[in-house]
């Protein structure tokens, strides 16, 4: 059996999630004994792959072994900033499930939730200048703090285009960038920026990142129709039933059978009639050609390897291909 990802990059999770308590433990202003402190966490407790800040961290091995410590930053503040992220998507969707658990606002409220999420990011960008390194660092706080204004648009677009089965393909593509892959794209860029890294390294970084991310999120919309509700933690169908409308939607809406029973669904819809909608989805040649389109992104990821050749961390890179290759 293959490692997980973080031992074939030689990567402790342990440590992630160290770092990633150190952030609120260190902030001597908010008391142990609130339900913020324990609804944060209890987020970083519950784990996870730990993409994003993986992804920073080999970034940084672009850089120089002194500023690494500054990738290990920027990695924090990232996934922080993904965390607060799923609280809000959880709250907006009405989720009761992450990860097979309750979702944070289903275990307190959506008061706690709303103030828990808000907490961390600016917890984040706060811990991130606590050092000597200010001026690094607060370079590094304010780029990313850009990118927060991104995923909140990225996120309000697909609030605003929920049921909106006239989303074009490259409507799709755009949502995702925002919502998805220019995160995995700063993860790359910014641990490589903090770690000292050449711009044009950081750049290339940022769109074998991105390119990744449209591949990743694609793969994430097809499990929404693929895996059970027992694999994903929460329901099969949960995007259409949402009315989010995905990759393998949009394909499906370019048969006309299909097409006419898509377009009777709404936010009222019977859950009867929302499952026989996913199977037809589900039956048709959709799910392929989503496939397809994840492995273009995947192949254009892999092609930017060649910028890198000759250098020690190629070889990171390419356990990160390797992973989304079969993901997709």
């Amino acid at each position: 059996m293959k490692k997980p990802l973080h031992e074939q990059l030689q990567i402790s999770l342990h440590e992630i999630n160290e770092m990633l308590l150190h952030i609120i433990q260190s902030d001597h202003e908010l008391q142990r004994s609130t339900v913020l402190y324990a609804s944060v966490e209890r987020l970083i407790m519950a784990g996870g792959k730990r993409l994003r800040p993986i992804m920073a961290l080999v970034g940084g091995r672009f850089g120089t072994s002194e500023r690494s410590h500054l990738a290990w930053k920027a990695a924090g503040l990232l996934e922080y900033m993904h965390m607060a992220s799923l609280i809000h998507d959880d709250i907006i969707d009405d989720s009761p499930l992450r990860r097979g658990e309750q979702s944070l606002h289903a275990a307190t409220d959506i008061g706690t939730a709303v103030h828990a999420g808000n907490y961390m990011i600016a917890r984040a960008l706060e811990w991130s200048s606590e050092d000597e390194l200010i001026d690094e660092n607060f370079y590094m706080g304010a780029e990313l703090a850009a990118l927060i204004t991104e995923l909140c648009v990225g996120e309000y677009d697909q609030l605003q285009h929920r049921f909106d089965f006239s989303m074009t393909l490259d409507q799709y593509l755009e949502k995702t960038k925002r919502k998805t892959a220019l995160l995995m794209g700063a993860c790359m860029s910014a641990g490589a920026r903090a770690a000292g890294a050449d711009e044009a390294v950081a750049n290339q970084l940022y769109e074998f990142g991105e390119a990744l991310g449209i591949a990743f999120q694609i793969h994430d919309d097809l499990l929404d129709f693929t895996s059970t509700s027992e694999q994903l933690g929460k329901p099969t169908g949960s995007d259409l039933r949402n009315g989010n409308i995905t990759l393998p939607i949009i394909y499906a809406l370019e048969d006309e059978d299909l097409r006419r029973q898509l377009l009777l669904l709404h936010c009222d819809t019977s859950k009867a009639q929302f499952d026989e909608a996913i199977v037809a989805v589900k039956q048709s040649d959709a799910l392929d050609r989503s496939r397809q389109l994840a492995e273009q992104y995947t192949l254009k990821a892999k092609s930017i390897l060649e910028n890198f050749e000759g250098h020690s961390s190629i070889k990171d890179l390419q356990v990160l291909v390797s992973y989304f290759i079969k993901a997709v």
